[in-house]
């Protein structure tokens, strides 16, 4: 949860993860509007920056003084709190449970089955519910599509305003008076809340044809709930309403499926798990009409396209075993609890070789977010973030410091997981500038800096000079 990674993640309001059949929410290309990375910790507060550096006038530089650039090597990917997602791989080629894998990266808390809610309300167009700069849908029209069976358009009474077989297209919009506005076969109907439903949903025709609902703009498409619309700011605000325990996480692309083929089916019941956990932390949005939004601001959620994924959806069905095995009824399923209440499970991709406390990252101590020893995230098969480089250019590192030219920069101080703490840019004349700061802000700092404008992690073990 916090940034999203080359596999397209998680996750994460803050998930950072990478793997082949996710989707890169630091720069989700089929999904502009969602390319923000963010902590899932909207509660913890990003690290402090300082730079600091001696007085005095800097010599002119030598150009045999001056490198050309700076290559950062480093390894892992995300943020680092809570379980990295190869790492969970690992240990469950290993034998260990998910359960095991949920004790050993979250310290004192538990997984057990707990009462949970019934149904969750996932946004899936509509504004941004949570203040976030360039997130959030602003096209005052879109369009729903039902393929597959039959449908029909009800309001909140509720009502049955018009019905037939699909293929069919609703074009969804709002009035001035905020009320939706939805046309349909060319006749236009109003209300505060309308809802389309589909066959094969538990909310019309359950043994009829199977039938999947997509919305423009939206990165997923529905075959379990319904979707209601309502009007905010000017913009359709639609949500999936679903059944937590099974139907949402159904829909959870934050791990490969894949993985529960290759040894990984506790790496897979560990992530339903948090996921699950995570959700239950949501608080209902009046704003919104929802718990929780479909992309990294909270988790990843593609509905059925994860569902049904791989040929004749072989790696959708390892996925839903697995969340299946976590689940005992509608309102009863398997939980990560701390001191007996559900936790925000962060996660992320992979670590450098050992987590991170969370105050190091961000800034408040969590009990069950402490440094563990992580080899399980370097040795896990596929994971190309093993290792990684980036380049800072001497323009770049110019700016970085401020200095007029930097002779050197080398990692001067790291945290307890080896993360990055203070990183110091030497000119030739011999002035420092000491930039320092939280982990997940020199990650941001030092990649803004580099060619690539980002950084997979604040693991950096080494900086090499290049002329």
């Amino acid at each position: 949860m916090l940034g999203r990674t080359p596999w397209g993640t998680v996750a994460g309001r803050g998930y950072d993860m990478q793997g082949d059949d996710m989707n890169d929410s630091t720069h989700d290309t089929t999904r502009p509007r969602r390319n923000f990375t963010r902590g899932p910790l909207a509660w913890l507060v990003a690290g402090l920056l300082a730079v600091s550096g001696a007085t005095g006038a800097a010599a002119p530089a030598q150009a045999a003084d001056v490198p050309k650039k700076f290559v950062l090597h480093g390894s892992g990917y995300g943020h680092g709190v809570g379980m990295p997602q190869y790492g969970a791989y690992q240990l469950s080629r290993e034998g260990a449970t998910g359960r095991g894998i949920l004790k050993y990266y979250y310290s004192g808390a538990s997984a057990a089955y707990r009462t949970t809610p019934r149904t969750m309300l996932v946004q899936v167009h509509g504004p941004d519910p949570y203040s976030s700069p360039s997130m959030g849908d602003t096209r005052t029209t879109t369009k729903v599509t039902v393929r597959g069976g039959d449908w029909r358009l009800r309001s909140a009474e509720p009502k049955t305003l018009a019905k037939g077989s699909g293929p069919v297209t609703f074009t969804v919009a709002t009035t001035k008076a905020g009320r939706a506005k939805i046309t349909v076969e060319g006749k236009t109907y109003y209300g505060k809340l309308l809802r389309i439903h589909w066959s094969g949903t538990r909310y019309f025709k359950r043994s009829g044809s199977p039938a999947v609902a997509s919305v423009q703009g939206a990165h997923g498409t529905y075959r379990h709930g319904r979707l209601a619309v309502t009007a905010r700011e000017g913009v359709p605000n639609i949500t999936n309403d679903v059944l937590l325990n099974t139907e949402y996480l159904y829909g959870i692309a934050e791990m490969p499926s894949s993985w529960g083929l290759n040894g990984g089916r506790g790496a897979l019941s560990a992530q339903a798990i948090t996921a699950r956990s995570y959700a239950m932390t949501k608080d209902f949005k009046s704003s919104c009409r929802c718990h929780l939004v479909d992309d990294v601001r909270d988790q990843n959620y593609t509905g059925w396209e994860k569902e049904s994924e791989g040929a004749d959806g072989r790696y959708g069905a390892v996925w839903k075993r697995s969340v299946k095995a976590t689940v005992r009824g509608p309102r009863e399923a398997r939980v990560l609890t701390y001191d007996g209440d559900p936790v925000a499970a962060y996660y992320y991709s992979s670590s450098g070789g050992r987590t991170a406390d969370s105050e190091d990252v961000w800034s408040s101590a969590v009990p069950y977010l402490r440094s563990v020893k992580d080899p399980h995230s370097l040795d896990a098969p596929g994971n190309s973030y093993a290792s990684w480089t980036r380049t800072i250019t001497q323009e770049k590192a110019r700016e970085l410091s401020g200095l007029k030219n930097v002779k050197s920069l080398w990692v001067t101080s790291r945290w307890p997981s080896g993360q990055v703490r203070e990183v110091t840019a030497t000119s030739p004349a011999g002035k420092k500038v000491v930039i320092k700061g939280k982990a997940d802000r020199m990650r941001s700092m030092l990649g803004r800096a580099t060619t690539d404008g980002s950084m997979p992690a604040a693991w950096v073990t080494k900086v090499r000079r290049h002329w």
